[in-house]
């Protein structure tokens, strides 16, 4: 009979202490959940354009590239939203996607700053960390497309504005391609994305309205 009792009660013993332990398990990991469980959605919006529309002519380079085009070159207006507490800096890229093109990189924007004014990509800001673009120029260099393109037969190119929630500043050390060029920023960023937030503007050279000549 006491044989019988004292296993019961070390069965009873055991059964309680892992309920006990389990319970002080599942507590210590709520900070844990509720920092990678970041319920504001991360935006990025523009005062200038807005998505999936066309862009201005003030966004549009000024120069021969694709085309000959007469616009502004100034990049747009852009706001984001937090990604969250970890966040360490931003970047922001723009890069045709019908035409595999970089336009403009930004890197190590403060976590604090959820905003670029209109014109922040100038080549002669001395206020941002720019690379240099598929156009050889370290700064933004708006669209200008040629007429026509062999994925759309409007010649619409999409033009997308990413910006990268980052849990670093980056360290764009000299490399084979130094000066860095936006290849040297995405390869940059592997590994150090929190997340990211995109919009997408429009632009063709076919409209006789366009700035394109």
């Amino acid at each position: 009979m006491n044989t019988r009792f004292l296993l019961l009660f070390l069965f009873v013993a055991l059964f309680l202490g892992l309920v006990v332990s389990v319970s002080h398990s599942r507590a210590a990991q709520p900070s844990v959940q509720a920092a990678s469980a970041w319920e504001n959605p991360f935006r990025l919006t523009s005062g200038t354009f807005k998505n999936n529309q066309m862009i201005p002519a003030s966004m549009v380079f000024n120069g021969s590239l694709g085309s000959a085009c007469t616009g502004g070159n100034q990049s747009p207006e852009l706001s984001w939203t937090s990604a969250g507490p970890f966040v360490r800096s931003y970047a922001v890229a723009l890069f045709d996607e019908s035409a595999n093109f970089a336009h403009w990189g930004v890197y190590n924007i403060p976590a604090g700053t959820h905003t670029l004014a209109a014109g922040a990509g100038s080549p002669t800001s001395t206020t941002l960390q720019q690379v240099y673009n598929d156009a050889g120029i370290q700064g933004y260099t708006g669209p200008c497309p040629p007429p026509g393109s062999e994925t759309d037969t409007n010649g619409i190119h999409q033009y997308v504005f990413t910006v990268y929630a980052l849990d670093k500043e980056l360290n764009l050390i000299p490399s084979p391609d130094f000066p860095p060029y936006s290849n040297a920023l995405y390869r940059a960023m592997i590994g150090h994305v929190i997340d990211t937030a995109s919009i997408t503007g429009l632009f063709n050279c076919n409209d006789d309205s366009s700035a394109c000549n």
